[in-house]
């Protein structure tokens, strides 16, 4: 159960700690006992460097758990902006540092490719054999995340609703992950269309979905979540298409494209919006559940292992202690 609106009005009249700790929905278990710190016993040798700035990011992310994971979420973020920041700025090819460059360059650290285009998983990657469980882990919700925002801004798109009311990843995503557009064309996003008429209220849209239509809106999220949660793993997933013929099609990302919807559609999508203040803050939301606990838990263990995965590959991290923080895989709820 979420937070109600009377909850956030008293909170808001007299504010204390401990009523709003018991507000949000939480674990049974307290992370910090249990996780493997993104720690290197290198760095404890006399004239050694260690990361200074990334390790403040942490004790942020760390302060807060294990009551408030979308906000630990964010502050590891923080850390690997940092890392990728630094990578730039050691690039002479780098005029300008950006973002979006930026996670470039932590997708091309993990596929450990030697060629800037290259699609595919070098042989014998040694950070896919990590990475990859974590992968596997990520929740349910996370994938209906993605899909909410892309049958919303698809609709929205289609119906000419301005631009600045779609949640940029929409486009982000579109752009690096192609085939996504072919599928929102001819099944899921045309399937949304047809149960929704978003139209704008003074700065608000609203969907235009009747209570009639709104178990029709989940079947279409969950459905679209399974075939997304295939695809990231790098599994062929046959499409429906929305037609009288009911054709079918398959399709499969490419190793990139599954780090681009991780990395671009999960993770800095997240990053986005909670950082721009575009949402409610997510575990304060009157949505927020326990799915939402699990999910940010999730994504924060995942984002320290990105960041443990390109310290090690810029050589600010030894292969003992990244394996030590992929055994974190092990506290994904």
């Amino acid at each position: 159960m979420g937070i109600i609106m009377d909850d956030i009005l008293r909170l808001a009249k007299n504010y204390s700690k401990e009523c709003h700790l018991n507000l949000l929905p939480c674990g049974d278990n307290n992370i910090l006992e249990n996780i493997h710190f993104l720690y290197d016993e290198n760095w404890e040798n006399q004239g050694a460097s260690y990361p200074y700035e990334i390790l403040t990011y942490l004790f942020d992310s760390y302060y807060v758990l294990p009551q408030r994971p979308d906000l630990a979420a964010l502050f590891c973020w923080q850390a690997i902006n940092h890392s990728y920041y630094v990578q730039q700025l050691s690039d002479n090819s780098v005029g300008f540092c950006l973002d979006t460059k930026g996670v470039e360059f932590v997708r091309s650290r993990l596929m450990q490719r030697k060629c800037l285009h290259s699609i595919i998983w070098q042989k014998n990657n040694k950070y896919k054999a990590v990475l990859e469980p974590f992968l596997e882990r990520l929740p349910d919700k996370t994938f209906h995340y993605v899909v909410s925002y892309m049958l919303k801004g698809y609709a929205m798109e289609k119906n000419e609703i301005a631009e600045k009311y779609r949640a940029s990843s929409y486009k982000s995503l579109k752009g690096k992950i192609s085939l996504l557009s072919e599928i929102l064309d001819n099944a899921y996003g045309k399937s949304y269309c047809q149960i929704s008429n978003p139209t704008l209220i003074g700065n608000t849209v609203d969907l235009g979905i009747s209570d009639a239509n709104k178990g029709k809106s989940r079947a279409i999220t969950h459905s679209f979540g399974i075939k997304l949660r295939a695809l990231m793993l790098g599994e062929e997933a046959e499409i429906t298409f929305c037609d009288a013929q009911g054709t079918k099609k398959k399709y499969k990302f490419t190793d990139e494209e599954r780090l681009s919807f991780v990395l671009f559609g999960i993770l800095y999508a997240s990053r986005c919006n909670n950082f721009h203040g575009n949402v409610a803050a997510r575990m304060n939301s009157i949505n927020a559940n326990r799915d939402t606990f699990r999910m940010y838990t999730d994504m924060f263990l995942t984002e320290y292992i990105i960041l443990a995965i390109h310290m090690n590959s810029q050589g600010e991290l030894s292969d003992m202690a990244l394996n030590e923080v992929g055994k974190n895989v092990n506290l994904m709820l």
